[in-house]
């Protein structure tokens, strides 16, 4: 793959929105037996000073790697890929998250070309809610 059919190529736009039921169940999977900042509006009052519980950022990183498996394929990035992100905003449940995404660098390594990726997610009213890089090598 030339470096020049990348430079600057965007990823797949996604978009998900997020309820406090997509919260409970994507939490289900990793605290099943504790109240948490994701499932208990309470608690993420007392340690966080919202109304809400909030969503895992590890929902985000989720979304995100879903666009960049979209954009490098499932083989390439399954195999080779990874994204990294810093959370700038907390998603609760009615929001709508979409992520976005360029080509910010391309480096010859042994087994290919590393693309990587600066990642973005917003919410609903434009907020930078994460953001961060994906990588993954193309053969």
């Amino acid at each position: 793959m030339a470096s020049s059919i990348l430079d600057n190529a965007t990823i797949p736009t996604l978009t998900k929105s997020i309820t406090q039921d997509s919260i409970d169940q994507f939490e289900s999977c990793g605290i099943l037996d504790r109240q948490n900042i994701h499932n208990d509006p309470e608690l993420a009052a007392q340690r966080l000073g919202t109304t809400y519980a909030i969503a895992s950022g590890r929902m985000s990183i989720t979304f995100a790697a879903e666009a960049l498996r979209k954009f490098f394929g499932p083989e390439v990035f399954n195999h080779t890929g990874s994204v990294n992100l810093k959370f700038l905003r907390p998603v609760k449940g009615g929001d709508t998250i979409t992520v976005s995404g360029s080509v910010i660098q391309q480096d010859a390594v042994e087994q290919g070309t590393q693309v990587t990726v600066q990642v973005q997610c917003h919410n609903q009213n434009g907020d930078t809610t994460a953001v961060g890089q994906g990588v993954a090598i193309v053969a």
